[in-house]
């Protein structure tokens, strides 16, 4: 995931609360609608950019791990961070344990993706029709399968964007000394943002089990 699209800022969505039937809501500026969408639209290619080919006969013996085709590691740090080693000390173990599990893997990481675009494009407020004006509020509800699905994907999301800008612990002063107009800096807020929206829908869900 490189690029990202213009118009993310920490202060134009509503924080995630509690619906009537069960659900959880939240308003999004229709700029941070698209926003979402140019992000789970890059996870989803990402993911899906498998280099080998598992089609036709060989499918079903991909699918149980006996593919004679052996698994590549991933070059790309954020892939890598998505699908880690399992086995850091053992290369033979880990290659292993990627040939059974990273297609299941990668499959539902796309799967979260996918229920992610798809709470977006039917939200209340969003428009199918590009020469009809949006409303500038699009109202997200979500029931449990898309609430979890948010929470998986807005982890991958920051996973990628994380690793992407290098960021780690304790190191918010720098990315705050950065100017205003550094691209970094437009990125790392749209990283703080995205924490933002998942810890807000992490309480709400939490507040529905007390």
């Amino acid at each position: 995931m490189g690029h990202v699209a213009e118009g993310g800022g920490p202060s134009l969505s509503t924080a995630f609360r509690r619906a009537r039937g069960g659900s959880v809501a939240a308003s999004f500026h229709t700029a941070e609608v698209e926003l979402l969408r140019s992000l789970v639209g890059q996870l989803l290619e990402l993911v899906h950019d498998e280099p080998a080919d598992n089609s036709g006969d060989g499918a079903w013996a991909a699918e149980l791990g006996l593919s004679d085709e052996e698994p590549k590691r991933p070059t790309d740090p954020v892939l890598l961070r998505l699908f880690p080693d399992a086995y850091a000390e053992d290369g033979e173990a880990a290659s292993d344990f990627r040939r059974f599990t990273e297609r299941g893997l990668r499959e539902a990481k796309a799967g979260t993706a996918a229920t992610v675009l798809a709470s977006l494009a039917t939200a209340e407020g969003a428009s199918a029709d590009e020469q009809a004006r949006p409303r500038e509020k699009v109202r997200i509800e979500l029931d449990g399968d898309e609430s979890q699905a948010w929470l998986r994907t807005l982890t991958d999301l920051r996973l990628a964007l994380g690793t992407r800008l290098g960021v780690s612990e304790d190191d918010e002063d720098e990315w705050l000394s950065l100017d205003e107009n550094d691209p970094r800096r437009h990125v790392h807020d749209v990283y703080d943002w995205l924490g933002w929206v998942q810890e807000t829908l992490v309480r709400t869900l939490a507040a529905g089990l007390e």
